[in-house]
This record gives structure tokens, sequence and C-alpha cells, in this order.
């Protein structure tokens, strides 16, 4: 498994991001085979090339929380051998606080960034699937929520969406405010979503989001969806799920023991990778 820290100038963000990449495209045992067959017969061995040819990667562009950044996955959970277990590529970009919204008026275009840019610059780089069907994004909390988001807005590109602990706020927005929280306080919010009274039914609600692509006739990604029952989020996030499934989209919907922490997340990421059929 090679890990990969990638630094380049975003057009989406007009400066210079990082973004971190799994990619499972070597392996002890490929090694030890070569190594074997340059002992067996020195002057054959490169018959077996090192690394092997694989075809494109299946990929996972995973999303961090609020406060985190590219390399939470990686220092918090246990993501490389899972990855590599499953031959999965996986690309971690940093997201700030920005909840993985554009914001047009300082040019942090982090939808755009993550839905199309991101895609774009990795596929052009790695050698990653380009199908619709190996394509898939997710996250936790904040990321969760711009996954689902991105998942839906960019239907044709992502063919599963995983969502654990998903920050689901925009039904009841008013009553969360809390200004003691700095991403609770209004002001946060407010620069985050804009106006907070025209946030539901806005393309920055994934329920509308989803409603308007099973309208529309557009790809309908898959749903994997977890959240743990001492989570807070935990009813919004179960009244999502059921709204989704309303309007037709296939939504698996687990609620695991525990709250909003990593402990949560490093039991229901594995369920979602097996989910997934990897």
């Amino acid at each position: 498994m090679a890990q990969i820290s990638i630094d380049y100038f975003s057009s989406s963000l007009m400066r210079t991001t990082t973004i971190d990449i799994l990619l499972p495209f070597d392996s002890m045992d490929d090694a030890l085979g070569t190594d074997w067959e340059m002992r067996s017969d020195e002057k054959g061995w490169d018959r077996r090339p090192y690394p092997p040819e694989r075809p494109p990667f299946k990929t996972l562009y995973l999303l961090h929380g609020i406060t985190g950044n590219h390399a939470d996955w990686i220092s918090e959970s246990r993501i490389r051998s899972w990855a590599a277990a499953r031959n999965l590529a996986v690309v971690m970009p940093s997201g700030y606080n920005a909840f993985y919204l554009d914001q047009p008026e300082s040019h942090n275009f982090y939808g755009r960034f993550v839905g199309q840019e991101l895609i774009n610059v990795t596929r052009r780089i790695l050698p990653l699937s380009t199908q619709r069907e190996d394509t898939f994004i997710g996250g936790i909390s904040m990321g969760a929520y711009g996954a689902l988001r991105a998942g839906f807005k960019y239907c044709e590109t992502f063919g599963s969406v995983i969502s654990l602990s998903s920050a689901m706020i925009a039904d009841n927005i008013e009553d969360v405010i809390n200004n003691d929280v700095f991403f609770l306080s209004r002001s946060f919010l407010e620069s985050t979503f804009g106006d907070l009274s025209q946030l539901v039914g806005s393309d920055k609600d994934p329920a509308r989001l989803a409603a308007d692509l099973v309208y529309c006739n557009r790809p309908r990604p898959r749903v994997f969806m977890a959240c743990g029952n001492a989570d807070p989020l935990a009813y919004p996030n179960r009244v999502l799920a059921d709204r989704l499934r309303g309007v037709g989209l296939e939504v698996e919907y687990r609620e695991l023991d525990g709250g909003h922490d990593w402990d949560l997340w490093n039991v229901a990421l594995p369920q979602a990778l097996d989910w997934l059929g990897l």
C-alpha cells in the first residue's frame, strides 16, 4: 500500500491544497514472488515485472469532520489496512471548516472542489477507475454532510455515498444555534450556509437534492448511513434516511452503540466498506 501526499494548485480554491492518497498498487506477496523469481533465475526474473499491472482502482473519496484535515483518517483510523484488504484507493482532501460548500465571495468553492475538480485531478495523476460504479464518496459529521450533498449534486460521478454521523441540521438549524461553540454560533452558520431561513429546500439541503435527482431521472447513488444511538444527531439522521427512502433512493441505515467520535466511526466504516461489496 503506497501512501502519497500531493500538493497542487486548486482552481476551485485558488491556492495550494494538500491531499493524502492510499494506493494499493504494491503488496508484500507480489514483492516476495518477484524476489523468489529473481533468486531462482537471475537472467529471467524480469519476466515478472514489479509491481504487476493492475486494472484501474475503485476509489473512495473520504471527507473529514469539523476542525479536521486530510490527515485525520490515517491518524485516527485503520483505513490503510482496510483499504489494502479490499484493493481500494482512498483519497483524503482538506475541506477546512467550510462544510464542503461553495463560498463564491471568498472564492472557496469547496463543493465544486470535492464534487468535480478533485476527481478530475486524481484521475489524471493516478490509475483510478473512471466508472461511476467504482467511485464512492464518504465522510464523518461535517464530512458526511458534504458527502451526501456532493453525492447527490454530482450523482453522475458517484455510485455510492457513505454518511457516518452526518451533521444534518438543515431542518432544525434554529434549534441547534449555540453561541458558546463557534461552529454552532449564528455568525458561523450564517457565513457558511447563508440565510438560514432559506436553507431548507435549497441546494444545500441534501433531502431536496435527492428529490430533484429522482424527479429529473438522474442516476441514483446507493446510500449507507450510520450513527451512534447516543449521538444527538441520531434522530435527524434517522429522519433523513426515511426521507431519502421516501423519494426512491436505496438506503442502508444502521444505528450503532456509541456517540459522535472515532470509536463509533472505526466500527461503522468497515461495515460501510463491506456494504459496498469490497
